[in-house]
This record gives structure tokens, sequence and C-alpha cells, in this order.
């Protein structure tokens, strides 16, 4: 089972490891488990799209660099998803296997999909944090962003504490969980007619 102190740990991880990885040395990171390496991972993904997506808001970006910064986000959003997977995928097999072919109700959500919900709200919290440290803006952004940085707090702390729940139940038997494939259609050269159609157009043009 997935301890409290072990999820504790990931809650109060998510700022250290952003904090390395804005200095690029990811690599200086030790993890206490398995299940600390996959989580760990997962926000470096988030972390690296959120970096893409910033940079796809420049106004001053041609239309190649543009469509590069793009597909970049593309491949990591790919990753992303297949990072929740992999999460949820290991939980089932070294822990909560045994539930899964009960009739035990189910959530919404999954261990997995959680924990990116809250690496995504750990970033929101980390930069919003910076937003005050700014020197070159107004006291009326730095009160907005205060503002928003409290609505972030209650937020963080709510999904931890939901997500504490959810593992406790898992833990004690009360749930079972499944694996939910996101099978992102769009992705798939063989799925999204734009890929296969064009291919396909393609083909018969050199034909």
């Amino acid at each position: 089972m997935i301890s409290k102190d072990v999820l504790q740990n990931i809650f109060e991880s998510y700022r250290k490891w952003t904090i390395v990885f804005e200095g690029n040395s990811s690599g200086d990171i030790k993890y206490s488990n398995s299940f600390e390496k996959m989580v760990c991972k997962l926000h470096h993904l988030n972390f690296l799209l959120w970096e893409e997506e910033n940079q796809a808001r420049r106004l001053d970006l041609d239309d190649t660099t543009l469509v590069k910064i793009k597909r970049t986000g593309h491949q990591l959003n790919q990753q992303r998803n297949d990072a929740i997977e992999r999460i949820d995928e290991w939980l089932l097999e070294n822990h909560y296997g045994h539930l899964a072919d009960t009739d035990l109700p189910i959530r919404t959500e999954t261990p997995g999909s959680a924990l990116d919900r809250l690496s995504i709200l750990s970033l929101k919290k980390y930069y919003m944090e910076k937003q005050l440290e700014r020197g070159d803006v107004g006291e009326q952004h730095i009160e907005v962003c205060r503002s928003k940085l409290d609505v972030l707090l209650i937020q963080k702390e709510d999904l931890e504490l939901a997500l504490s729940d959810l593992i406790r139940d898992l833990n004690d038997g009360r749930i079972r969980m499944k694996v939910y494939k996101q099978f992102k259609m769009y992705n798939d050269p063989n799925l999204n007619p734009h890929l296969y159609g064009s291919t396909r157009s393609i083909n018969n043009d050199k034909n």
C-alpha cells in the first residue's frame, strides 16, 4: 500500500522538484521509491509542457518556430498521458490489483489523474508566488496575484485531502480502481483523418 508518509512526502516535493527543474539539474534528484520516481517524471513533463505553452503565446515568433513549439507540446502531452496511465498501472500491479475484480465502488478519478492535477496546481502556485516578487509591476498587479494565490492554496489543500482519502480508501479495501486508457486519437496517424487522409493523398499524387 501507499503509506500516508509516502504521499505526504510527494506533496512536499513538488516545489523542490520544480526548483531543480529550473536549474536543469533533474539528474540530482534522489528518489525514495519507484512510486515517487514516477510521480516526479510526470511533474517534469508538466514543467516542460508549461514552458512550451508559455513560449507558444509569444507574439514575435515566426510560423515555423511556432509550429515546432506546438508539436513539441503535443509530444510532451502524449508522454504526460502515458505517464499518468503508467502510475495507475503500477499501483494496480503492485498494490491494488487484488481489488480489481470485486464489486467495490470506484471513484471518478484515478490516483494518477489526481497526481497530475496536483502537479499542475503546484506549478500554478509556484509561478504565482514568483509574480509577487516582481519589481517591474505595480501594487495592483501584486494584489491581484496574491488574491489568486490564496485561491490556489485552498484548491491545492483540497486536492491533497481528496487524494489522501482516495489512497486511504484503497488501502482499506473500500473501493477499487481501474486504468482508464486515454486513446488520444489525434496523435495516432491511423486514427486521425487529417493524418491518414493526407498520407493517402500524398501517395496518390506520387502514383
